[in-house]
């Protein structure tokens, strides 16, 4: 026997309005938790500046950054964040004593170039932490983005290593989950 039609066992797909409104509150909700980190709350005074913060936040990015398009919050992401943040920690160290290496040789063995690296990712989300995480690791700058290639900039071409090679890239897309 089939649901009839406006009764409750008829359920529609949600709007794209009320997926708006999920995604805002998720976006909320993700600037209240930082916001009580940061500021440990001493008390619900300070919960509340905390709601309110974060409303405000949200509400003006909406209006102004995100105009004809929704923000990009998704809970996946975060779960796989601690991994990548180690594998990165690992990666920023690791560049970090080859810079070092690199400034404190007598001989200044640096050989500069600029590498163009072509990645797909699905969001754009991913294309701006990958952009942020060779930016992020000693050594390396993006220096500008094209669609899907990246335009890196090293000091030596051993410190992007893993953008050539592609481990950085397959670490972005596990933490968004775009890994094939």
């Amino acid at each position: 026997m089939a649901p009839v039609a406006g009764s409750m066992l008829a359920r529609s797909a949600p709007s794209w309005r009320s997926l708006g409104i999920m995604r805002t509150a998720k976006t909320m909700l993700a600037l209240l938790l930082f916001w009580l980190v940061v500021v440990p709350p001493a008390s619900w005074v300070d919960v509340a500046i905390g709601i309110v913060a974060a409303a405000l936040v949200v509400t003006w990015s909406r209006r102004f950054l995100w105009r004809h398009a929704e923000p990009y919050f998704s809970t996946v992401p975060v779960a796989r964040l601690p991994r990548f943040a180690a594998v990165m920690a690992v990666r920023i160290v690791t560049a970090a004593v080859q810079v070092l290496a690199i400034v404190l040789n007598p001989r200044l063995p640096i050989a500069p170039e600029l590498i163009e690296d072509t990645v797909a990712f699905r969001t754009e989300a991913a294309r701006v932490t990958y952009a942020n995480a060779i930016t992020a690791t000693p050594g390396t700058l993006t220096v500008d983005v094209r669609g899907d290639t990246f335009f890196v900039h090293c000091l030596a071409p051993a410190l992007a290593r893993d953008v050539t090679e592609g481990g950085l890239a397959r670490d972005v897309k596990r933490l968004f989950g775009e890994a094939s």
